[in-house]
């Protein structure tokens, strides 16, 4: 019997991918016997190494650029594909789907791509009155029967944590709070200044600092103190999202912005402070973290449009206190290092 084929097209940022994995789960929770592939970006593939549900990758990047790519056409025609989900509506995706003659293109209508899938939702996902998880979720209704409207946990192996555990060791630190204090422009943040004074307040409460830097956020290390053995260090060159995830799960907490780290640490149910901000686009509401438990942090303000340069309250993001994230933390964690200081 030939086995059921489809394909889950998500090319756009790490928090999205890791968004969309309840959908392969799903998936393979409907279909036991499917071949289910990814269509990604070559950076967040290394992702679906934690993702045990993924039969075969599609590396976006791997295949000439521009919206009519011939050879993403043959590829997506020699896999065979019966039914596709363009979770992220790119043009280029769907144009290559639709040229390949997949069957059944399923995907949200939200732009003049939705003219070449044959199965359109009507989603309406500006007015944010989902989470992300669940929009994408929503693609499988009258496909899948029973979906389990729940957040993805990675599951990792215990060869994957004893290496992620090894390289925290050797950064001679033992369970610490992760701090990422950069992003990839997807919203806005606080300061790496205030990221570094709120590293000081945990180590003053005897509590271990690393700091995550993503590539070509090295020079940030100039903000914070020098590393101190057992108290602070810098986290840099992992070599793709699957290692970071890995050192994560030795990890105690995460405090960052809306990133892809955040949903990263959030799926392996580390609590997670996440500061975001007033922006309508960006709400909590929709992208906050999901899997463990978080305290999300934002200015005590009305959503706007984020058009800071015009806006009187610029610079809003000074506004948030770091004692909430710091009680907040010591309340989550005073179990875990009293036990350990024992």
């Amino acid at each position: 019997m030939t086995k059921q084929r489809f394909m889950v097209s998500r090319t756009d940022r790490a928090g999205d991918l890791i968004l969309t994995l309840p959908v392969f789960r799903e998936l393979r929770k409907a279909f036991k016997n499917a071949h289910i592939i990814a269509h990604v970006r070559a950076y967040t593939a290394p992702l679906l190494k934690l993702c045990p549900e993924v039969d075969e990758i599609v590396i976006d990047d791997d295949y000439p650029a521009g919206l009519f790519s011939s050879p993403l056409t043959t590829a997506f025609k020699r896999l065979k594909i019966i039914h596709c989900f363009m979770v992220h509506p790119a043009g280029r995706a769907i144009v290559a789907a639709w040229r390949a003659g997949i069957k059944t293109r399923t995907g949200r209508a939200s732009n003049i791509w939705q003219m070449l899938l044959n199965d359109r939702r009507v989603q309406k996902r500006s007015s944010n009155e989902k989470h992300e998880f669940c929009y994408n979720l929503d693609l499988l209704q009258s496909i899948v029967p029973k979906i389990d409207y729940s957040p993805y946990i990675f599951r990792l192996t215990e060869e994957q944590k004893s290496r992620g555990a090894a390289k925290i060791a050797e950064l001679g630190l033992q369970r610490p709070i992760i701090i990422h204090p950069g992003h990839g422009g997807s919203a806005h943040n606080i300061s790496t200044e205030r990221y570094a004074e709120l590293a000081q307040m945990l180590i003053k409460h005897n509590l271990p600092v690393l700091v995550s830097l993503g590539p070509g956020e090295e020079k940030l290390k100039s903000r914070f103190e020098p590393a101190q053995n057992g108290r602070l260090n810098f986290l840099c060159n992992v070599p793709d999202l699957a290692e970071l995830g890995a050192v994560f799960s030795a990890c105690s907490a995460f405090v960052g912005g809306s990133t892809g780290p955040l949903h990263l640490a959030a799926s392996l149910q580390l609590p997670a402070v996440a500061f975001f901000p007033p922006v309508a686009a960006m709400t909590p509401k929709r992208w906050g973290p999901v899997g463990g438990k978080s305290l999300v942090l934002k200015p005590d303000l009305g959503y706007c449009k984020g058009k800071c340069d015009k806006c009187a309250n610029s610079g809003c993001m000074t506004q948030i206190r770091l004692e909430p994230a710091l009680d907040w933390l010591l309340e989550e964690l005073n179990l875990e290092y009293s036990n350990n200081r024992q």
